[in-house]
C-alpha cells in the first residue's frame, strides 16, 4: 500500500510540472458548452468500420475553422434535396399512374459523408445522413446517425452550422425539430421490426404493429382488401409473436439492445441541449415516444431467456474433476492485442450492465475508468487535481485508504 501512495505522489507531482506552467486561470463562461463526454459507442453494437468512419466525419475541417464555412447555398444541399423526394405508394394514382419516384438513399448517404469530412459541419446534413443510415440499414443505421448527431453537437457546439447569432438559437434548433417531426415518422413507418418469409411485403414497421393491434381490437383481424384478392389472411399478433420467438429470437433481442441505445443516446443528447439553450431548446417527444413504442413492441417479440441461458457455457474440461472438488468458476481475461481492445471490453461490459442494472453505478464508473484510460497525463491529472489535499481523494476514490 505505501509503494502504491508514494507512486501515485510522484505521478501528481510530475503531473503539477506539466500543467502549472500551460495552464492559465480563466473566467468561466456561462455561454460556452459543457464539456461532457461523448456517448461511448460499443464495439458491441457497431462495428469497427462503422467506428471509423465516424470519426472521420467528427475530423476538423481544417485547424483554422473546424466546422468550416456555412453552405447552405451551396449546390449540394439543391442535390440532396432533390434525391430525398419520393412518392408515397399508399396514395391512388388513377390515370395518372406512372412509376413512383423513390428516393436515392445511396446518393444522399454518399453527399452528406463527403460535405460533413472535408467541407461544412452542418446539422442539418447530418439529420438527412442520420435518415439516410435509417432507409437502408434500420435501426443499426439510426444507431450511427443519433451517435453522430450527438457526437456533433457536443464537440462543435460552438461553431456547428448553422450558429447561433446574438442569442437567436432558431436556425440551431430546426434540424433537431426536423428529427422530431419527419424522422420520427420515417422510423413508424419504415424501420422494419422484423422480416416474416413468405409474405408481401416481408418487413413488418411500427405502423403495421399498430394496424395489426387496432383491427383485433375492432375485431377484424383480416384486411378487406387481402380478402378481395385473394391473398393469405394476415398473421394476428400471436401468431406474430409465435413467429418471432421460434424464428428469431437472437436476431431480435440485438435488436432490442440497439433501440435501447438509440433511447440513451437521445436522452443524453436531449439533457445536452436543454443545457446549453434553456428554454429554446427543442422539445422531441415525438421520437422519444417512438423510439419507446419500438422497444415495447421488442420486448414482446423477444422471448424470455431461460436461467441456463443467460449464463455463461462452461469451457470443456480435459480432465473432468470429482464434483467434491470443483473449484469456483474463473473469468479467462486474455486474448487482448493491445490496450485498446481491454478498454473495448470494458465499454461492452459497461453497455450490459446498464441493460440488466440500469440504477447501477457501476456503468458509469466504468465509462469513467475508460475515459481516464484515453487521456493524456496532463489531461487527466488537471481533471483530478484541483486543490491541495487531493493526493488522498485519489486514494480514497481508488478504494485503497488502509
Amino acid at each position: 500500500m505505501a509503494t502504491i501512495k508514494s507512486n501515485l505522489r510522484n505521478l501528481v507531482d510530475k503531473a503539477r510540472l506539466l500543467i502549472s506552467d500551460e495552464r492559465t486561470p480563466s473566467t468561466p463562461n456561462p455561454t460556452a458548452p459543457m464539456n461532457a463526454p461523448s456517448l461511448p459507442i460499443p464495439l458491441s453494437l457497431m462495428s469497427i468500420e462503422h467506428q471509423e468512419e465516424l470519426e472521420l466525419l467528427l475530423k476538423p475541417i481544417t485547424e483554422d475553422q473546424p466546422c468550416g464555412p456555412a453552405l447552405r447555398y451551396d449546390p449540394i444541399f439543391t442535390e440532396i434535396r432533390l434525391a430525398r423526394e419520393e412518392d408515397d405508394p399508399s396514395l391512388p394514382m388513377r390515370q395518372w399512374e406512372r412509376p413512383l419516384q423513390k428516393a436515392d438513399w445511396p446518393l444522399i448517404e454518399a453527399r452528406c459523408k463527403i460535405m460533413l469530412a472535408t467541407r461544412s459541419k452542418d446539422l442539418q446534413i447530418a439529420a438527412w445522413l442520420l435518415e439516410a443510415w435509417t432507409r437502408q440499414h434500420g435501426v443499426d443505421g439510426m444507431y450511427r446517425g443519433l451517435s453522430l448527431v450527438d457526437r456533433l453537437l457536443r464537440q462543435y457546439w460552438e461553431g456547428l452550422h448553422p450558429v447561433i447569432q446574438d442569442g437567436d438559437a432558431d436556425a440551431r434548433v430546426a434540424p433537431l425539430e426536423w428529427i422530431n417531426e419527419s424522422f420520427s415518422v420515417t422510423v413508424r413507418v419504415h424501420v422494419p421490426l422484423l422480416r416474416i418469409n413468405g409474405r408481401k411485403p416481408p418487413a413488418q414497421s411500427l405502423v403495421d404493429w399498430e394496424r395489426m393491434t387496432a383491427r383485433e381490437l375492432a375485431g377484424h383481424p383480416a384486411e378487406p382488401r387481402a380478402a378481395a384478392d385473394n391473398e393469405p389472411p394476415p398473421l394476428t399478433r400471436m401468431e406474430v409473436i409465435a413467429y418471432a420467438h421460434q424464428r428469431l429470437g437472437r436476431e431480435l433481442a440485438q435488436r432490442l439492445q440497439v433501440v435501447q441505445r438509440c433511447l440513451n443516446c437521445l436522452e443524453t443528447m436531449l439533457a445536452f441541449v436543454d443545457l446549453q439553450l434553456g428554454a429554446q431548446a427543442p422539445n422531441l417527444s415525438k421520437l422519444k415516444g417512438t423510439l419507446v413504442a419500438l422497444e415495447r413492441v421488442l420486448q414482446q417479440l423477444v422471448p424470455e431467456q431461460k436461467e441456463e441461458e443467460m449464463t455463461t457455457p462452461e469451457a470443456p474440461q480435459g480432465n473432468q474433476e470429482t464434483p467434491g472438488a470443483a473449484a469456483p468458476p474463473v473469468a479467462v481475461l486474455s486474448g487482448w492485442k493491445n490496450r485498446d481492445e481491454a478498454y473495448a471490453t470494458l465499454d461492452a461490459l459497461a453497455d450490459y450492465l446498464s441493460l440488466v442494472e440500469p440504477h447501477s453505478p457501476t456503468p458509469y464508473l466504468l465509462r469513467r475508468a475508460v475515459n481516464w484510460g484515453r487521456m493524456p497525463l496532463p489531461e487527466l491529472m488537471a481533471e483530478i487535481i484541483r486543490e491541495e489535499g487531493d493526493l488522498n481523494r485519489l486514494v480514497n476514490m481508488l478504494g485503497l485508504r488502509e
